[in-house]
């Protein structure tokens, strides 16, 4: 079912992207086991990275987030591709409190934002802002407005019940266009992007759009976001040949194996001396 609409507003002139990426963050919780504070601001970002993985544009092409704070969160990382794959982790998942726009600042703290993105052409854009205790909307819209100069509006929400769970996690963006005129600038300045939100829980991206923007169904782009992380015990091991057989048989000799823990997934891995055989050959003995 597709989660992620984006489409032109305001005469053809804004372009505007809503989410619902509930399941994203439903995933999230179950992978990193997440507290409900954690939630709210791993789903922040994984939300974020859903609107910025929609606008790229080479089949290639990948962007990740990192947000280094010294904040009791700790480090974040958000990572996306074209085809909407998401994926991400937060420093501390086990984040106590009610979860709120206040605690989400608190446990943010102060720090950077960065992103890093590949179009496809071995050429990646790198971008940063200062991250203040506005909160992630405030810090998104900050980082569009000095690393790209791109007016833009953004408001996320994620809601965790009682017991844990999402049940609602969604994005609204607003970027003008390069000729947008002053009625769409003025439009979308004041466009109320929480009401937005409050419909795309309730009735789902094209209700959220119908309801309010005036828009032509022609330029609707519908597409299906998820989260899931490309790691796999065969990835990794094409990682671990870099190593060298010498260092990779080493670490076997001396831990017994050599693991791997991905953060995105929160999955661990664990190779042998069978594993350095199949990669490297039959060890010679003397």
């Amino acid at each position: 079912m597709n989660n992620v609409l984006r489409t032109l507003v305001f005469d053809e002139q804004v372009s505007c992207t809503v989410a619902d990426t509930t399941k994203i963050v439903r995933e999230a919780i179950k992978l990193h086991h997440l507290t409900p504070v954690s939630a709210r601001i791993l789903g922040k970002a994984l939300s974020a990275m859903t609107f910025m993985s929609a606008c790229l544009k080479a089949e290639k092409g990948e962007i990740s987030l990192s947000i280094i704070t010294d904040g009791e969160s700790g480090n974040i990382g958000v990572s996306g591709n074209q085809q909407l794959r998401l994926r991400g982790y937060i420093g501390n998942p086990f984040l106590l409190g009610v979860p709120s726009v206040e605690t989400e600042k608190n446990a943010l703290g102060q720090g950077s934002l960065t992103i890093i993105r590949d179009d496809g052409y071995n050429r990646p854009f790198v971008g940063s802002c200062a991250l203040f205790s506005g909160g992630l909307d405030e810090a998104f819209e900050e980082y569009y407005r000095i690393s790209e100069q791109l007016p833009t509006r953004f408001a996320s929400e994620v809601e965790i019940d009682e017991k844990g769970e999402c049940v609602f996690a969604g994005v609204a963006v607003l970027q003008p266009l390069p000729f947008a005129d002053e009625a769409a600038l003025t439009a979308t300045k004041e466009s109320d992007l929480q009401n937005v939100l409050k419909t795309l829980k309730a009735s789902g991206a094209e209700g959220a759009v119908l309801k309010h923007f005036a828009t032509k169904q022609t330029v609707w782009e519908k597409r299906n976001a998820e989260y899931k992380c490309n790691c796999s015990r065969e990835y990794l091991k094409g990682v671990l040949v870099s190593l060298g057989e010498k260092e990779f048989r080493n670490i076997i000799k001396e831990d017994g194996a050599v693991q791997v823990h991905c953060h995105y997934c929160n999955s661990d891995y664990e190779f042998t001396e069978e594993d350095a055989d199949a990669l490297f050959g039959k060890e010679e003995t003397v």
